[in-house]
């Protein structure tokens, strides 16, 4: 077991541990319960639930509890998960020591003493298996009786210290005599010399505290600046586009949006018309729009400036490269989409509200959509046929060639949509799509869009 070392001072044995996992809070800053918030066709908590009982069934967890005070998490533990044991916190406004208390408590309760426990939050949908792993194997493979998820290795300060993290049955008195919002980094750190830090990627230890913090699940290219970014399909390019940009506004970063076929005249950005006025506006107000006036109050490509000047000029550059006439959904014509040669990450979109809709009237290009379906403009568009538009190099995928793809169904307001979502997803997986996100667009454009990307 995890006691005996060798005279290495490593862990002899492959024995395992227990596991908690905290999902009591109330989400105050998240507007809504975030852990009951659909994301990608599954409530938040699912992900982290998922691991843990994966990880129990391949032995690497013997036990895992779940401290909540949701029943509808209850219901689904019951239903799907019986091997896991769940235990309600009837006070979690008095702090998350509660929730460290009970958990601790069962599992104690359950078979006396364990060799030491993860404890975890169900706020973390990108924490992986193979991260999980590597703790367990760090755990295994050192002597620390703290075992904590970092960013870097480099110094043991307070704000490098992540969950998860493990502890050795030694502190379990100390995690015992918790009160109010203290948790077990508090004991930790008491005991910096006894804490091996185990890296892990920034991205999976992201805590979703607001709804912006979805965004980087969702889009993890908004960690990284120089990308230029084309936008196509239909059901929400424009919406997408101002909540990439405000979200890389609130980051620090300076962002072009533009177009290279017509949009509306943005109302909520600066309109530059020449290189001057594009650094002069991007430097007051980090996010500009950028082209030359068309008809009926539109913008159209600029003929002064090229996307190698918004890369010089912006960090990042969104491109929306499609028309749909306000409709959920697109197939394009022979001379769409306008994806630039620069372009290195494209966007398809559709909305969820075309579903059980005639083509005739969700579909913009229905003669097309009517002929790479295979049918005509009366057809009811099903979840099917949208991945099929969405996945054909025919459809959405059009132009895209060897660029990262991402697809969004958008406009997922209802429960039922979401469950609708899921299903196109997993076709879209099957077939071979890395990206595919789930999401109410609205939601997150509220969340970022606070007019706070000015300097």
């Amino acid at each position: 077991m995890y006691g005996a070392f060798d005279e290495g001072g490593r862990r002899k044995g492959d024995g395992n541990m227990d596991a908690i996992l905290l999902a009591a809070g109330n989400s105050t800053r998240f507007g809504e319960n975030k852990l009951l918030y659909g994301l990608h066709g599954k409530p938040v908590y699912r992900y982290m639930l998922e691991l843990l009982a994966n990880k129990q069934k391949e032995g690497v967890l013997d036990r895992v509890v779940v401290v909540s005070q949701y029943d509808e998490i209850f219901a689904d533990i019951k239903e799907h998960f019986p091997d896991v044991s769940a235990v309600r916190n009837p006070a979690p406004e008095k702090g998350i020591s509660g929730s460290i208390r009970l958990g601790l408590t069962r599992l104690l309760q359950e078979s006396g003493t364990s060799e030491a426990c993860l404890f975890t939050v169900a706020d973390q949908p990108g924490f992986s298996a193979a991260s999980l792993d590597r703790m367990a194997a760090f755990w295994r493979s050192h002597a620390f009786g703290i075992v904590a998820a970092c960013h870097t290795q480099r110094l043991k300060e307070r704000a490098m210290i992540k969950n998860p993290v493990i502890f050795s049955s030694r502190y379990y008195a100390q995690l015992l005599e918790l009160t109010g919002d203290f948790g077990g980094k508090q004991v930790a750190r008491r005991h910096t010399q006894d804490i091996g830090l185990c890296e892990i990627p920034v991205f999976e230890m992201e805590d979703l505290d607001t709804k912006d913090a979805l965004l980087g699940f969702a889009f993890p290219f908004l960690a990284e600046k120089g990308h230029v970014i084309s936008i196509v399909g239909a059901g929400g390019k424009t919406t997408l586009m101002e909540t990439l940009a405000d979200d890389y506004a609130k980051k620090g970063h300076t962002v072009v949006i533009t177009t290279t076929t017509h949009i509306v005249r943005p109302k909520r950005y600066p309109i530059a018309y020449n290189r001057a006025q594009l650094h002069s506006l991007l430097a007051a107000n980090r996010v500009a729009a950028a082209g030359a006036d068309a008809l009926e109050g539109k913008l159209r490509m600029s003929d002064e400036m090229g996307i190698d000047v918004y890369r010089r000029e912006a960090d990042v550059v969104l491109i929306e490269a499609d028309g749909a006439k306000r409709l959920p959904c697109k197939v394009p014509n022979e001379t769409e989409p306008v994806i630039p040669k620069e372009c290195d990450l494209v966007i398809g979109v559709a909305g969820m509200d075309a579903l059980g809709v005639p083509l005739s009237e969700c579909c913009f290009r229905t003669e097309h959509a009517a002929k790479l379906l295979q049918t005509d403009a009366r057809h009811i568009l099903t979840g099917r046929d949208l991945a099929r538009i969405l996945h054909s190099q025919q459809g959405t995928r059009k132009n895209v060639g060897n660029r990262e793809y991402y697809i969004v169904l958008n406009k997922c307001d209802t429960k039922h949509l979401q469950k609708q979502a899921a299903l196109i997803r997993q076709m879209l997986e099957q077939a071979g799509e890395r990206h595919v996100v789930c999401i109410a667009l609205h939601d997150f454009q509220r969340a970022v869009s606070r007019d706070n990307f000015r300097s």
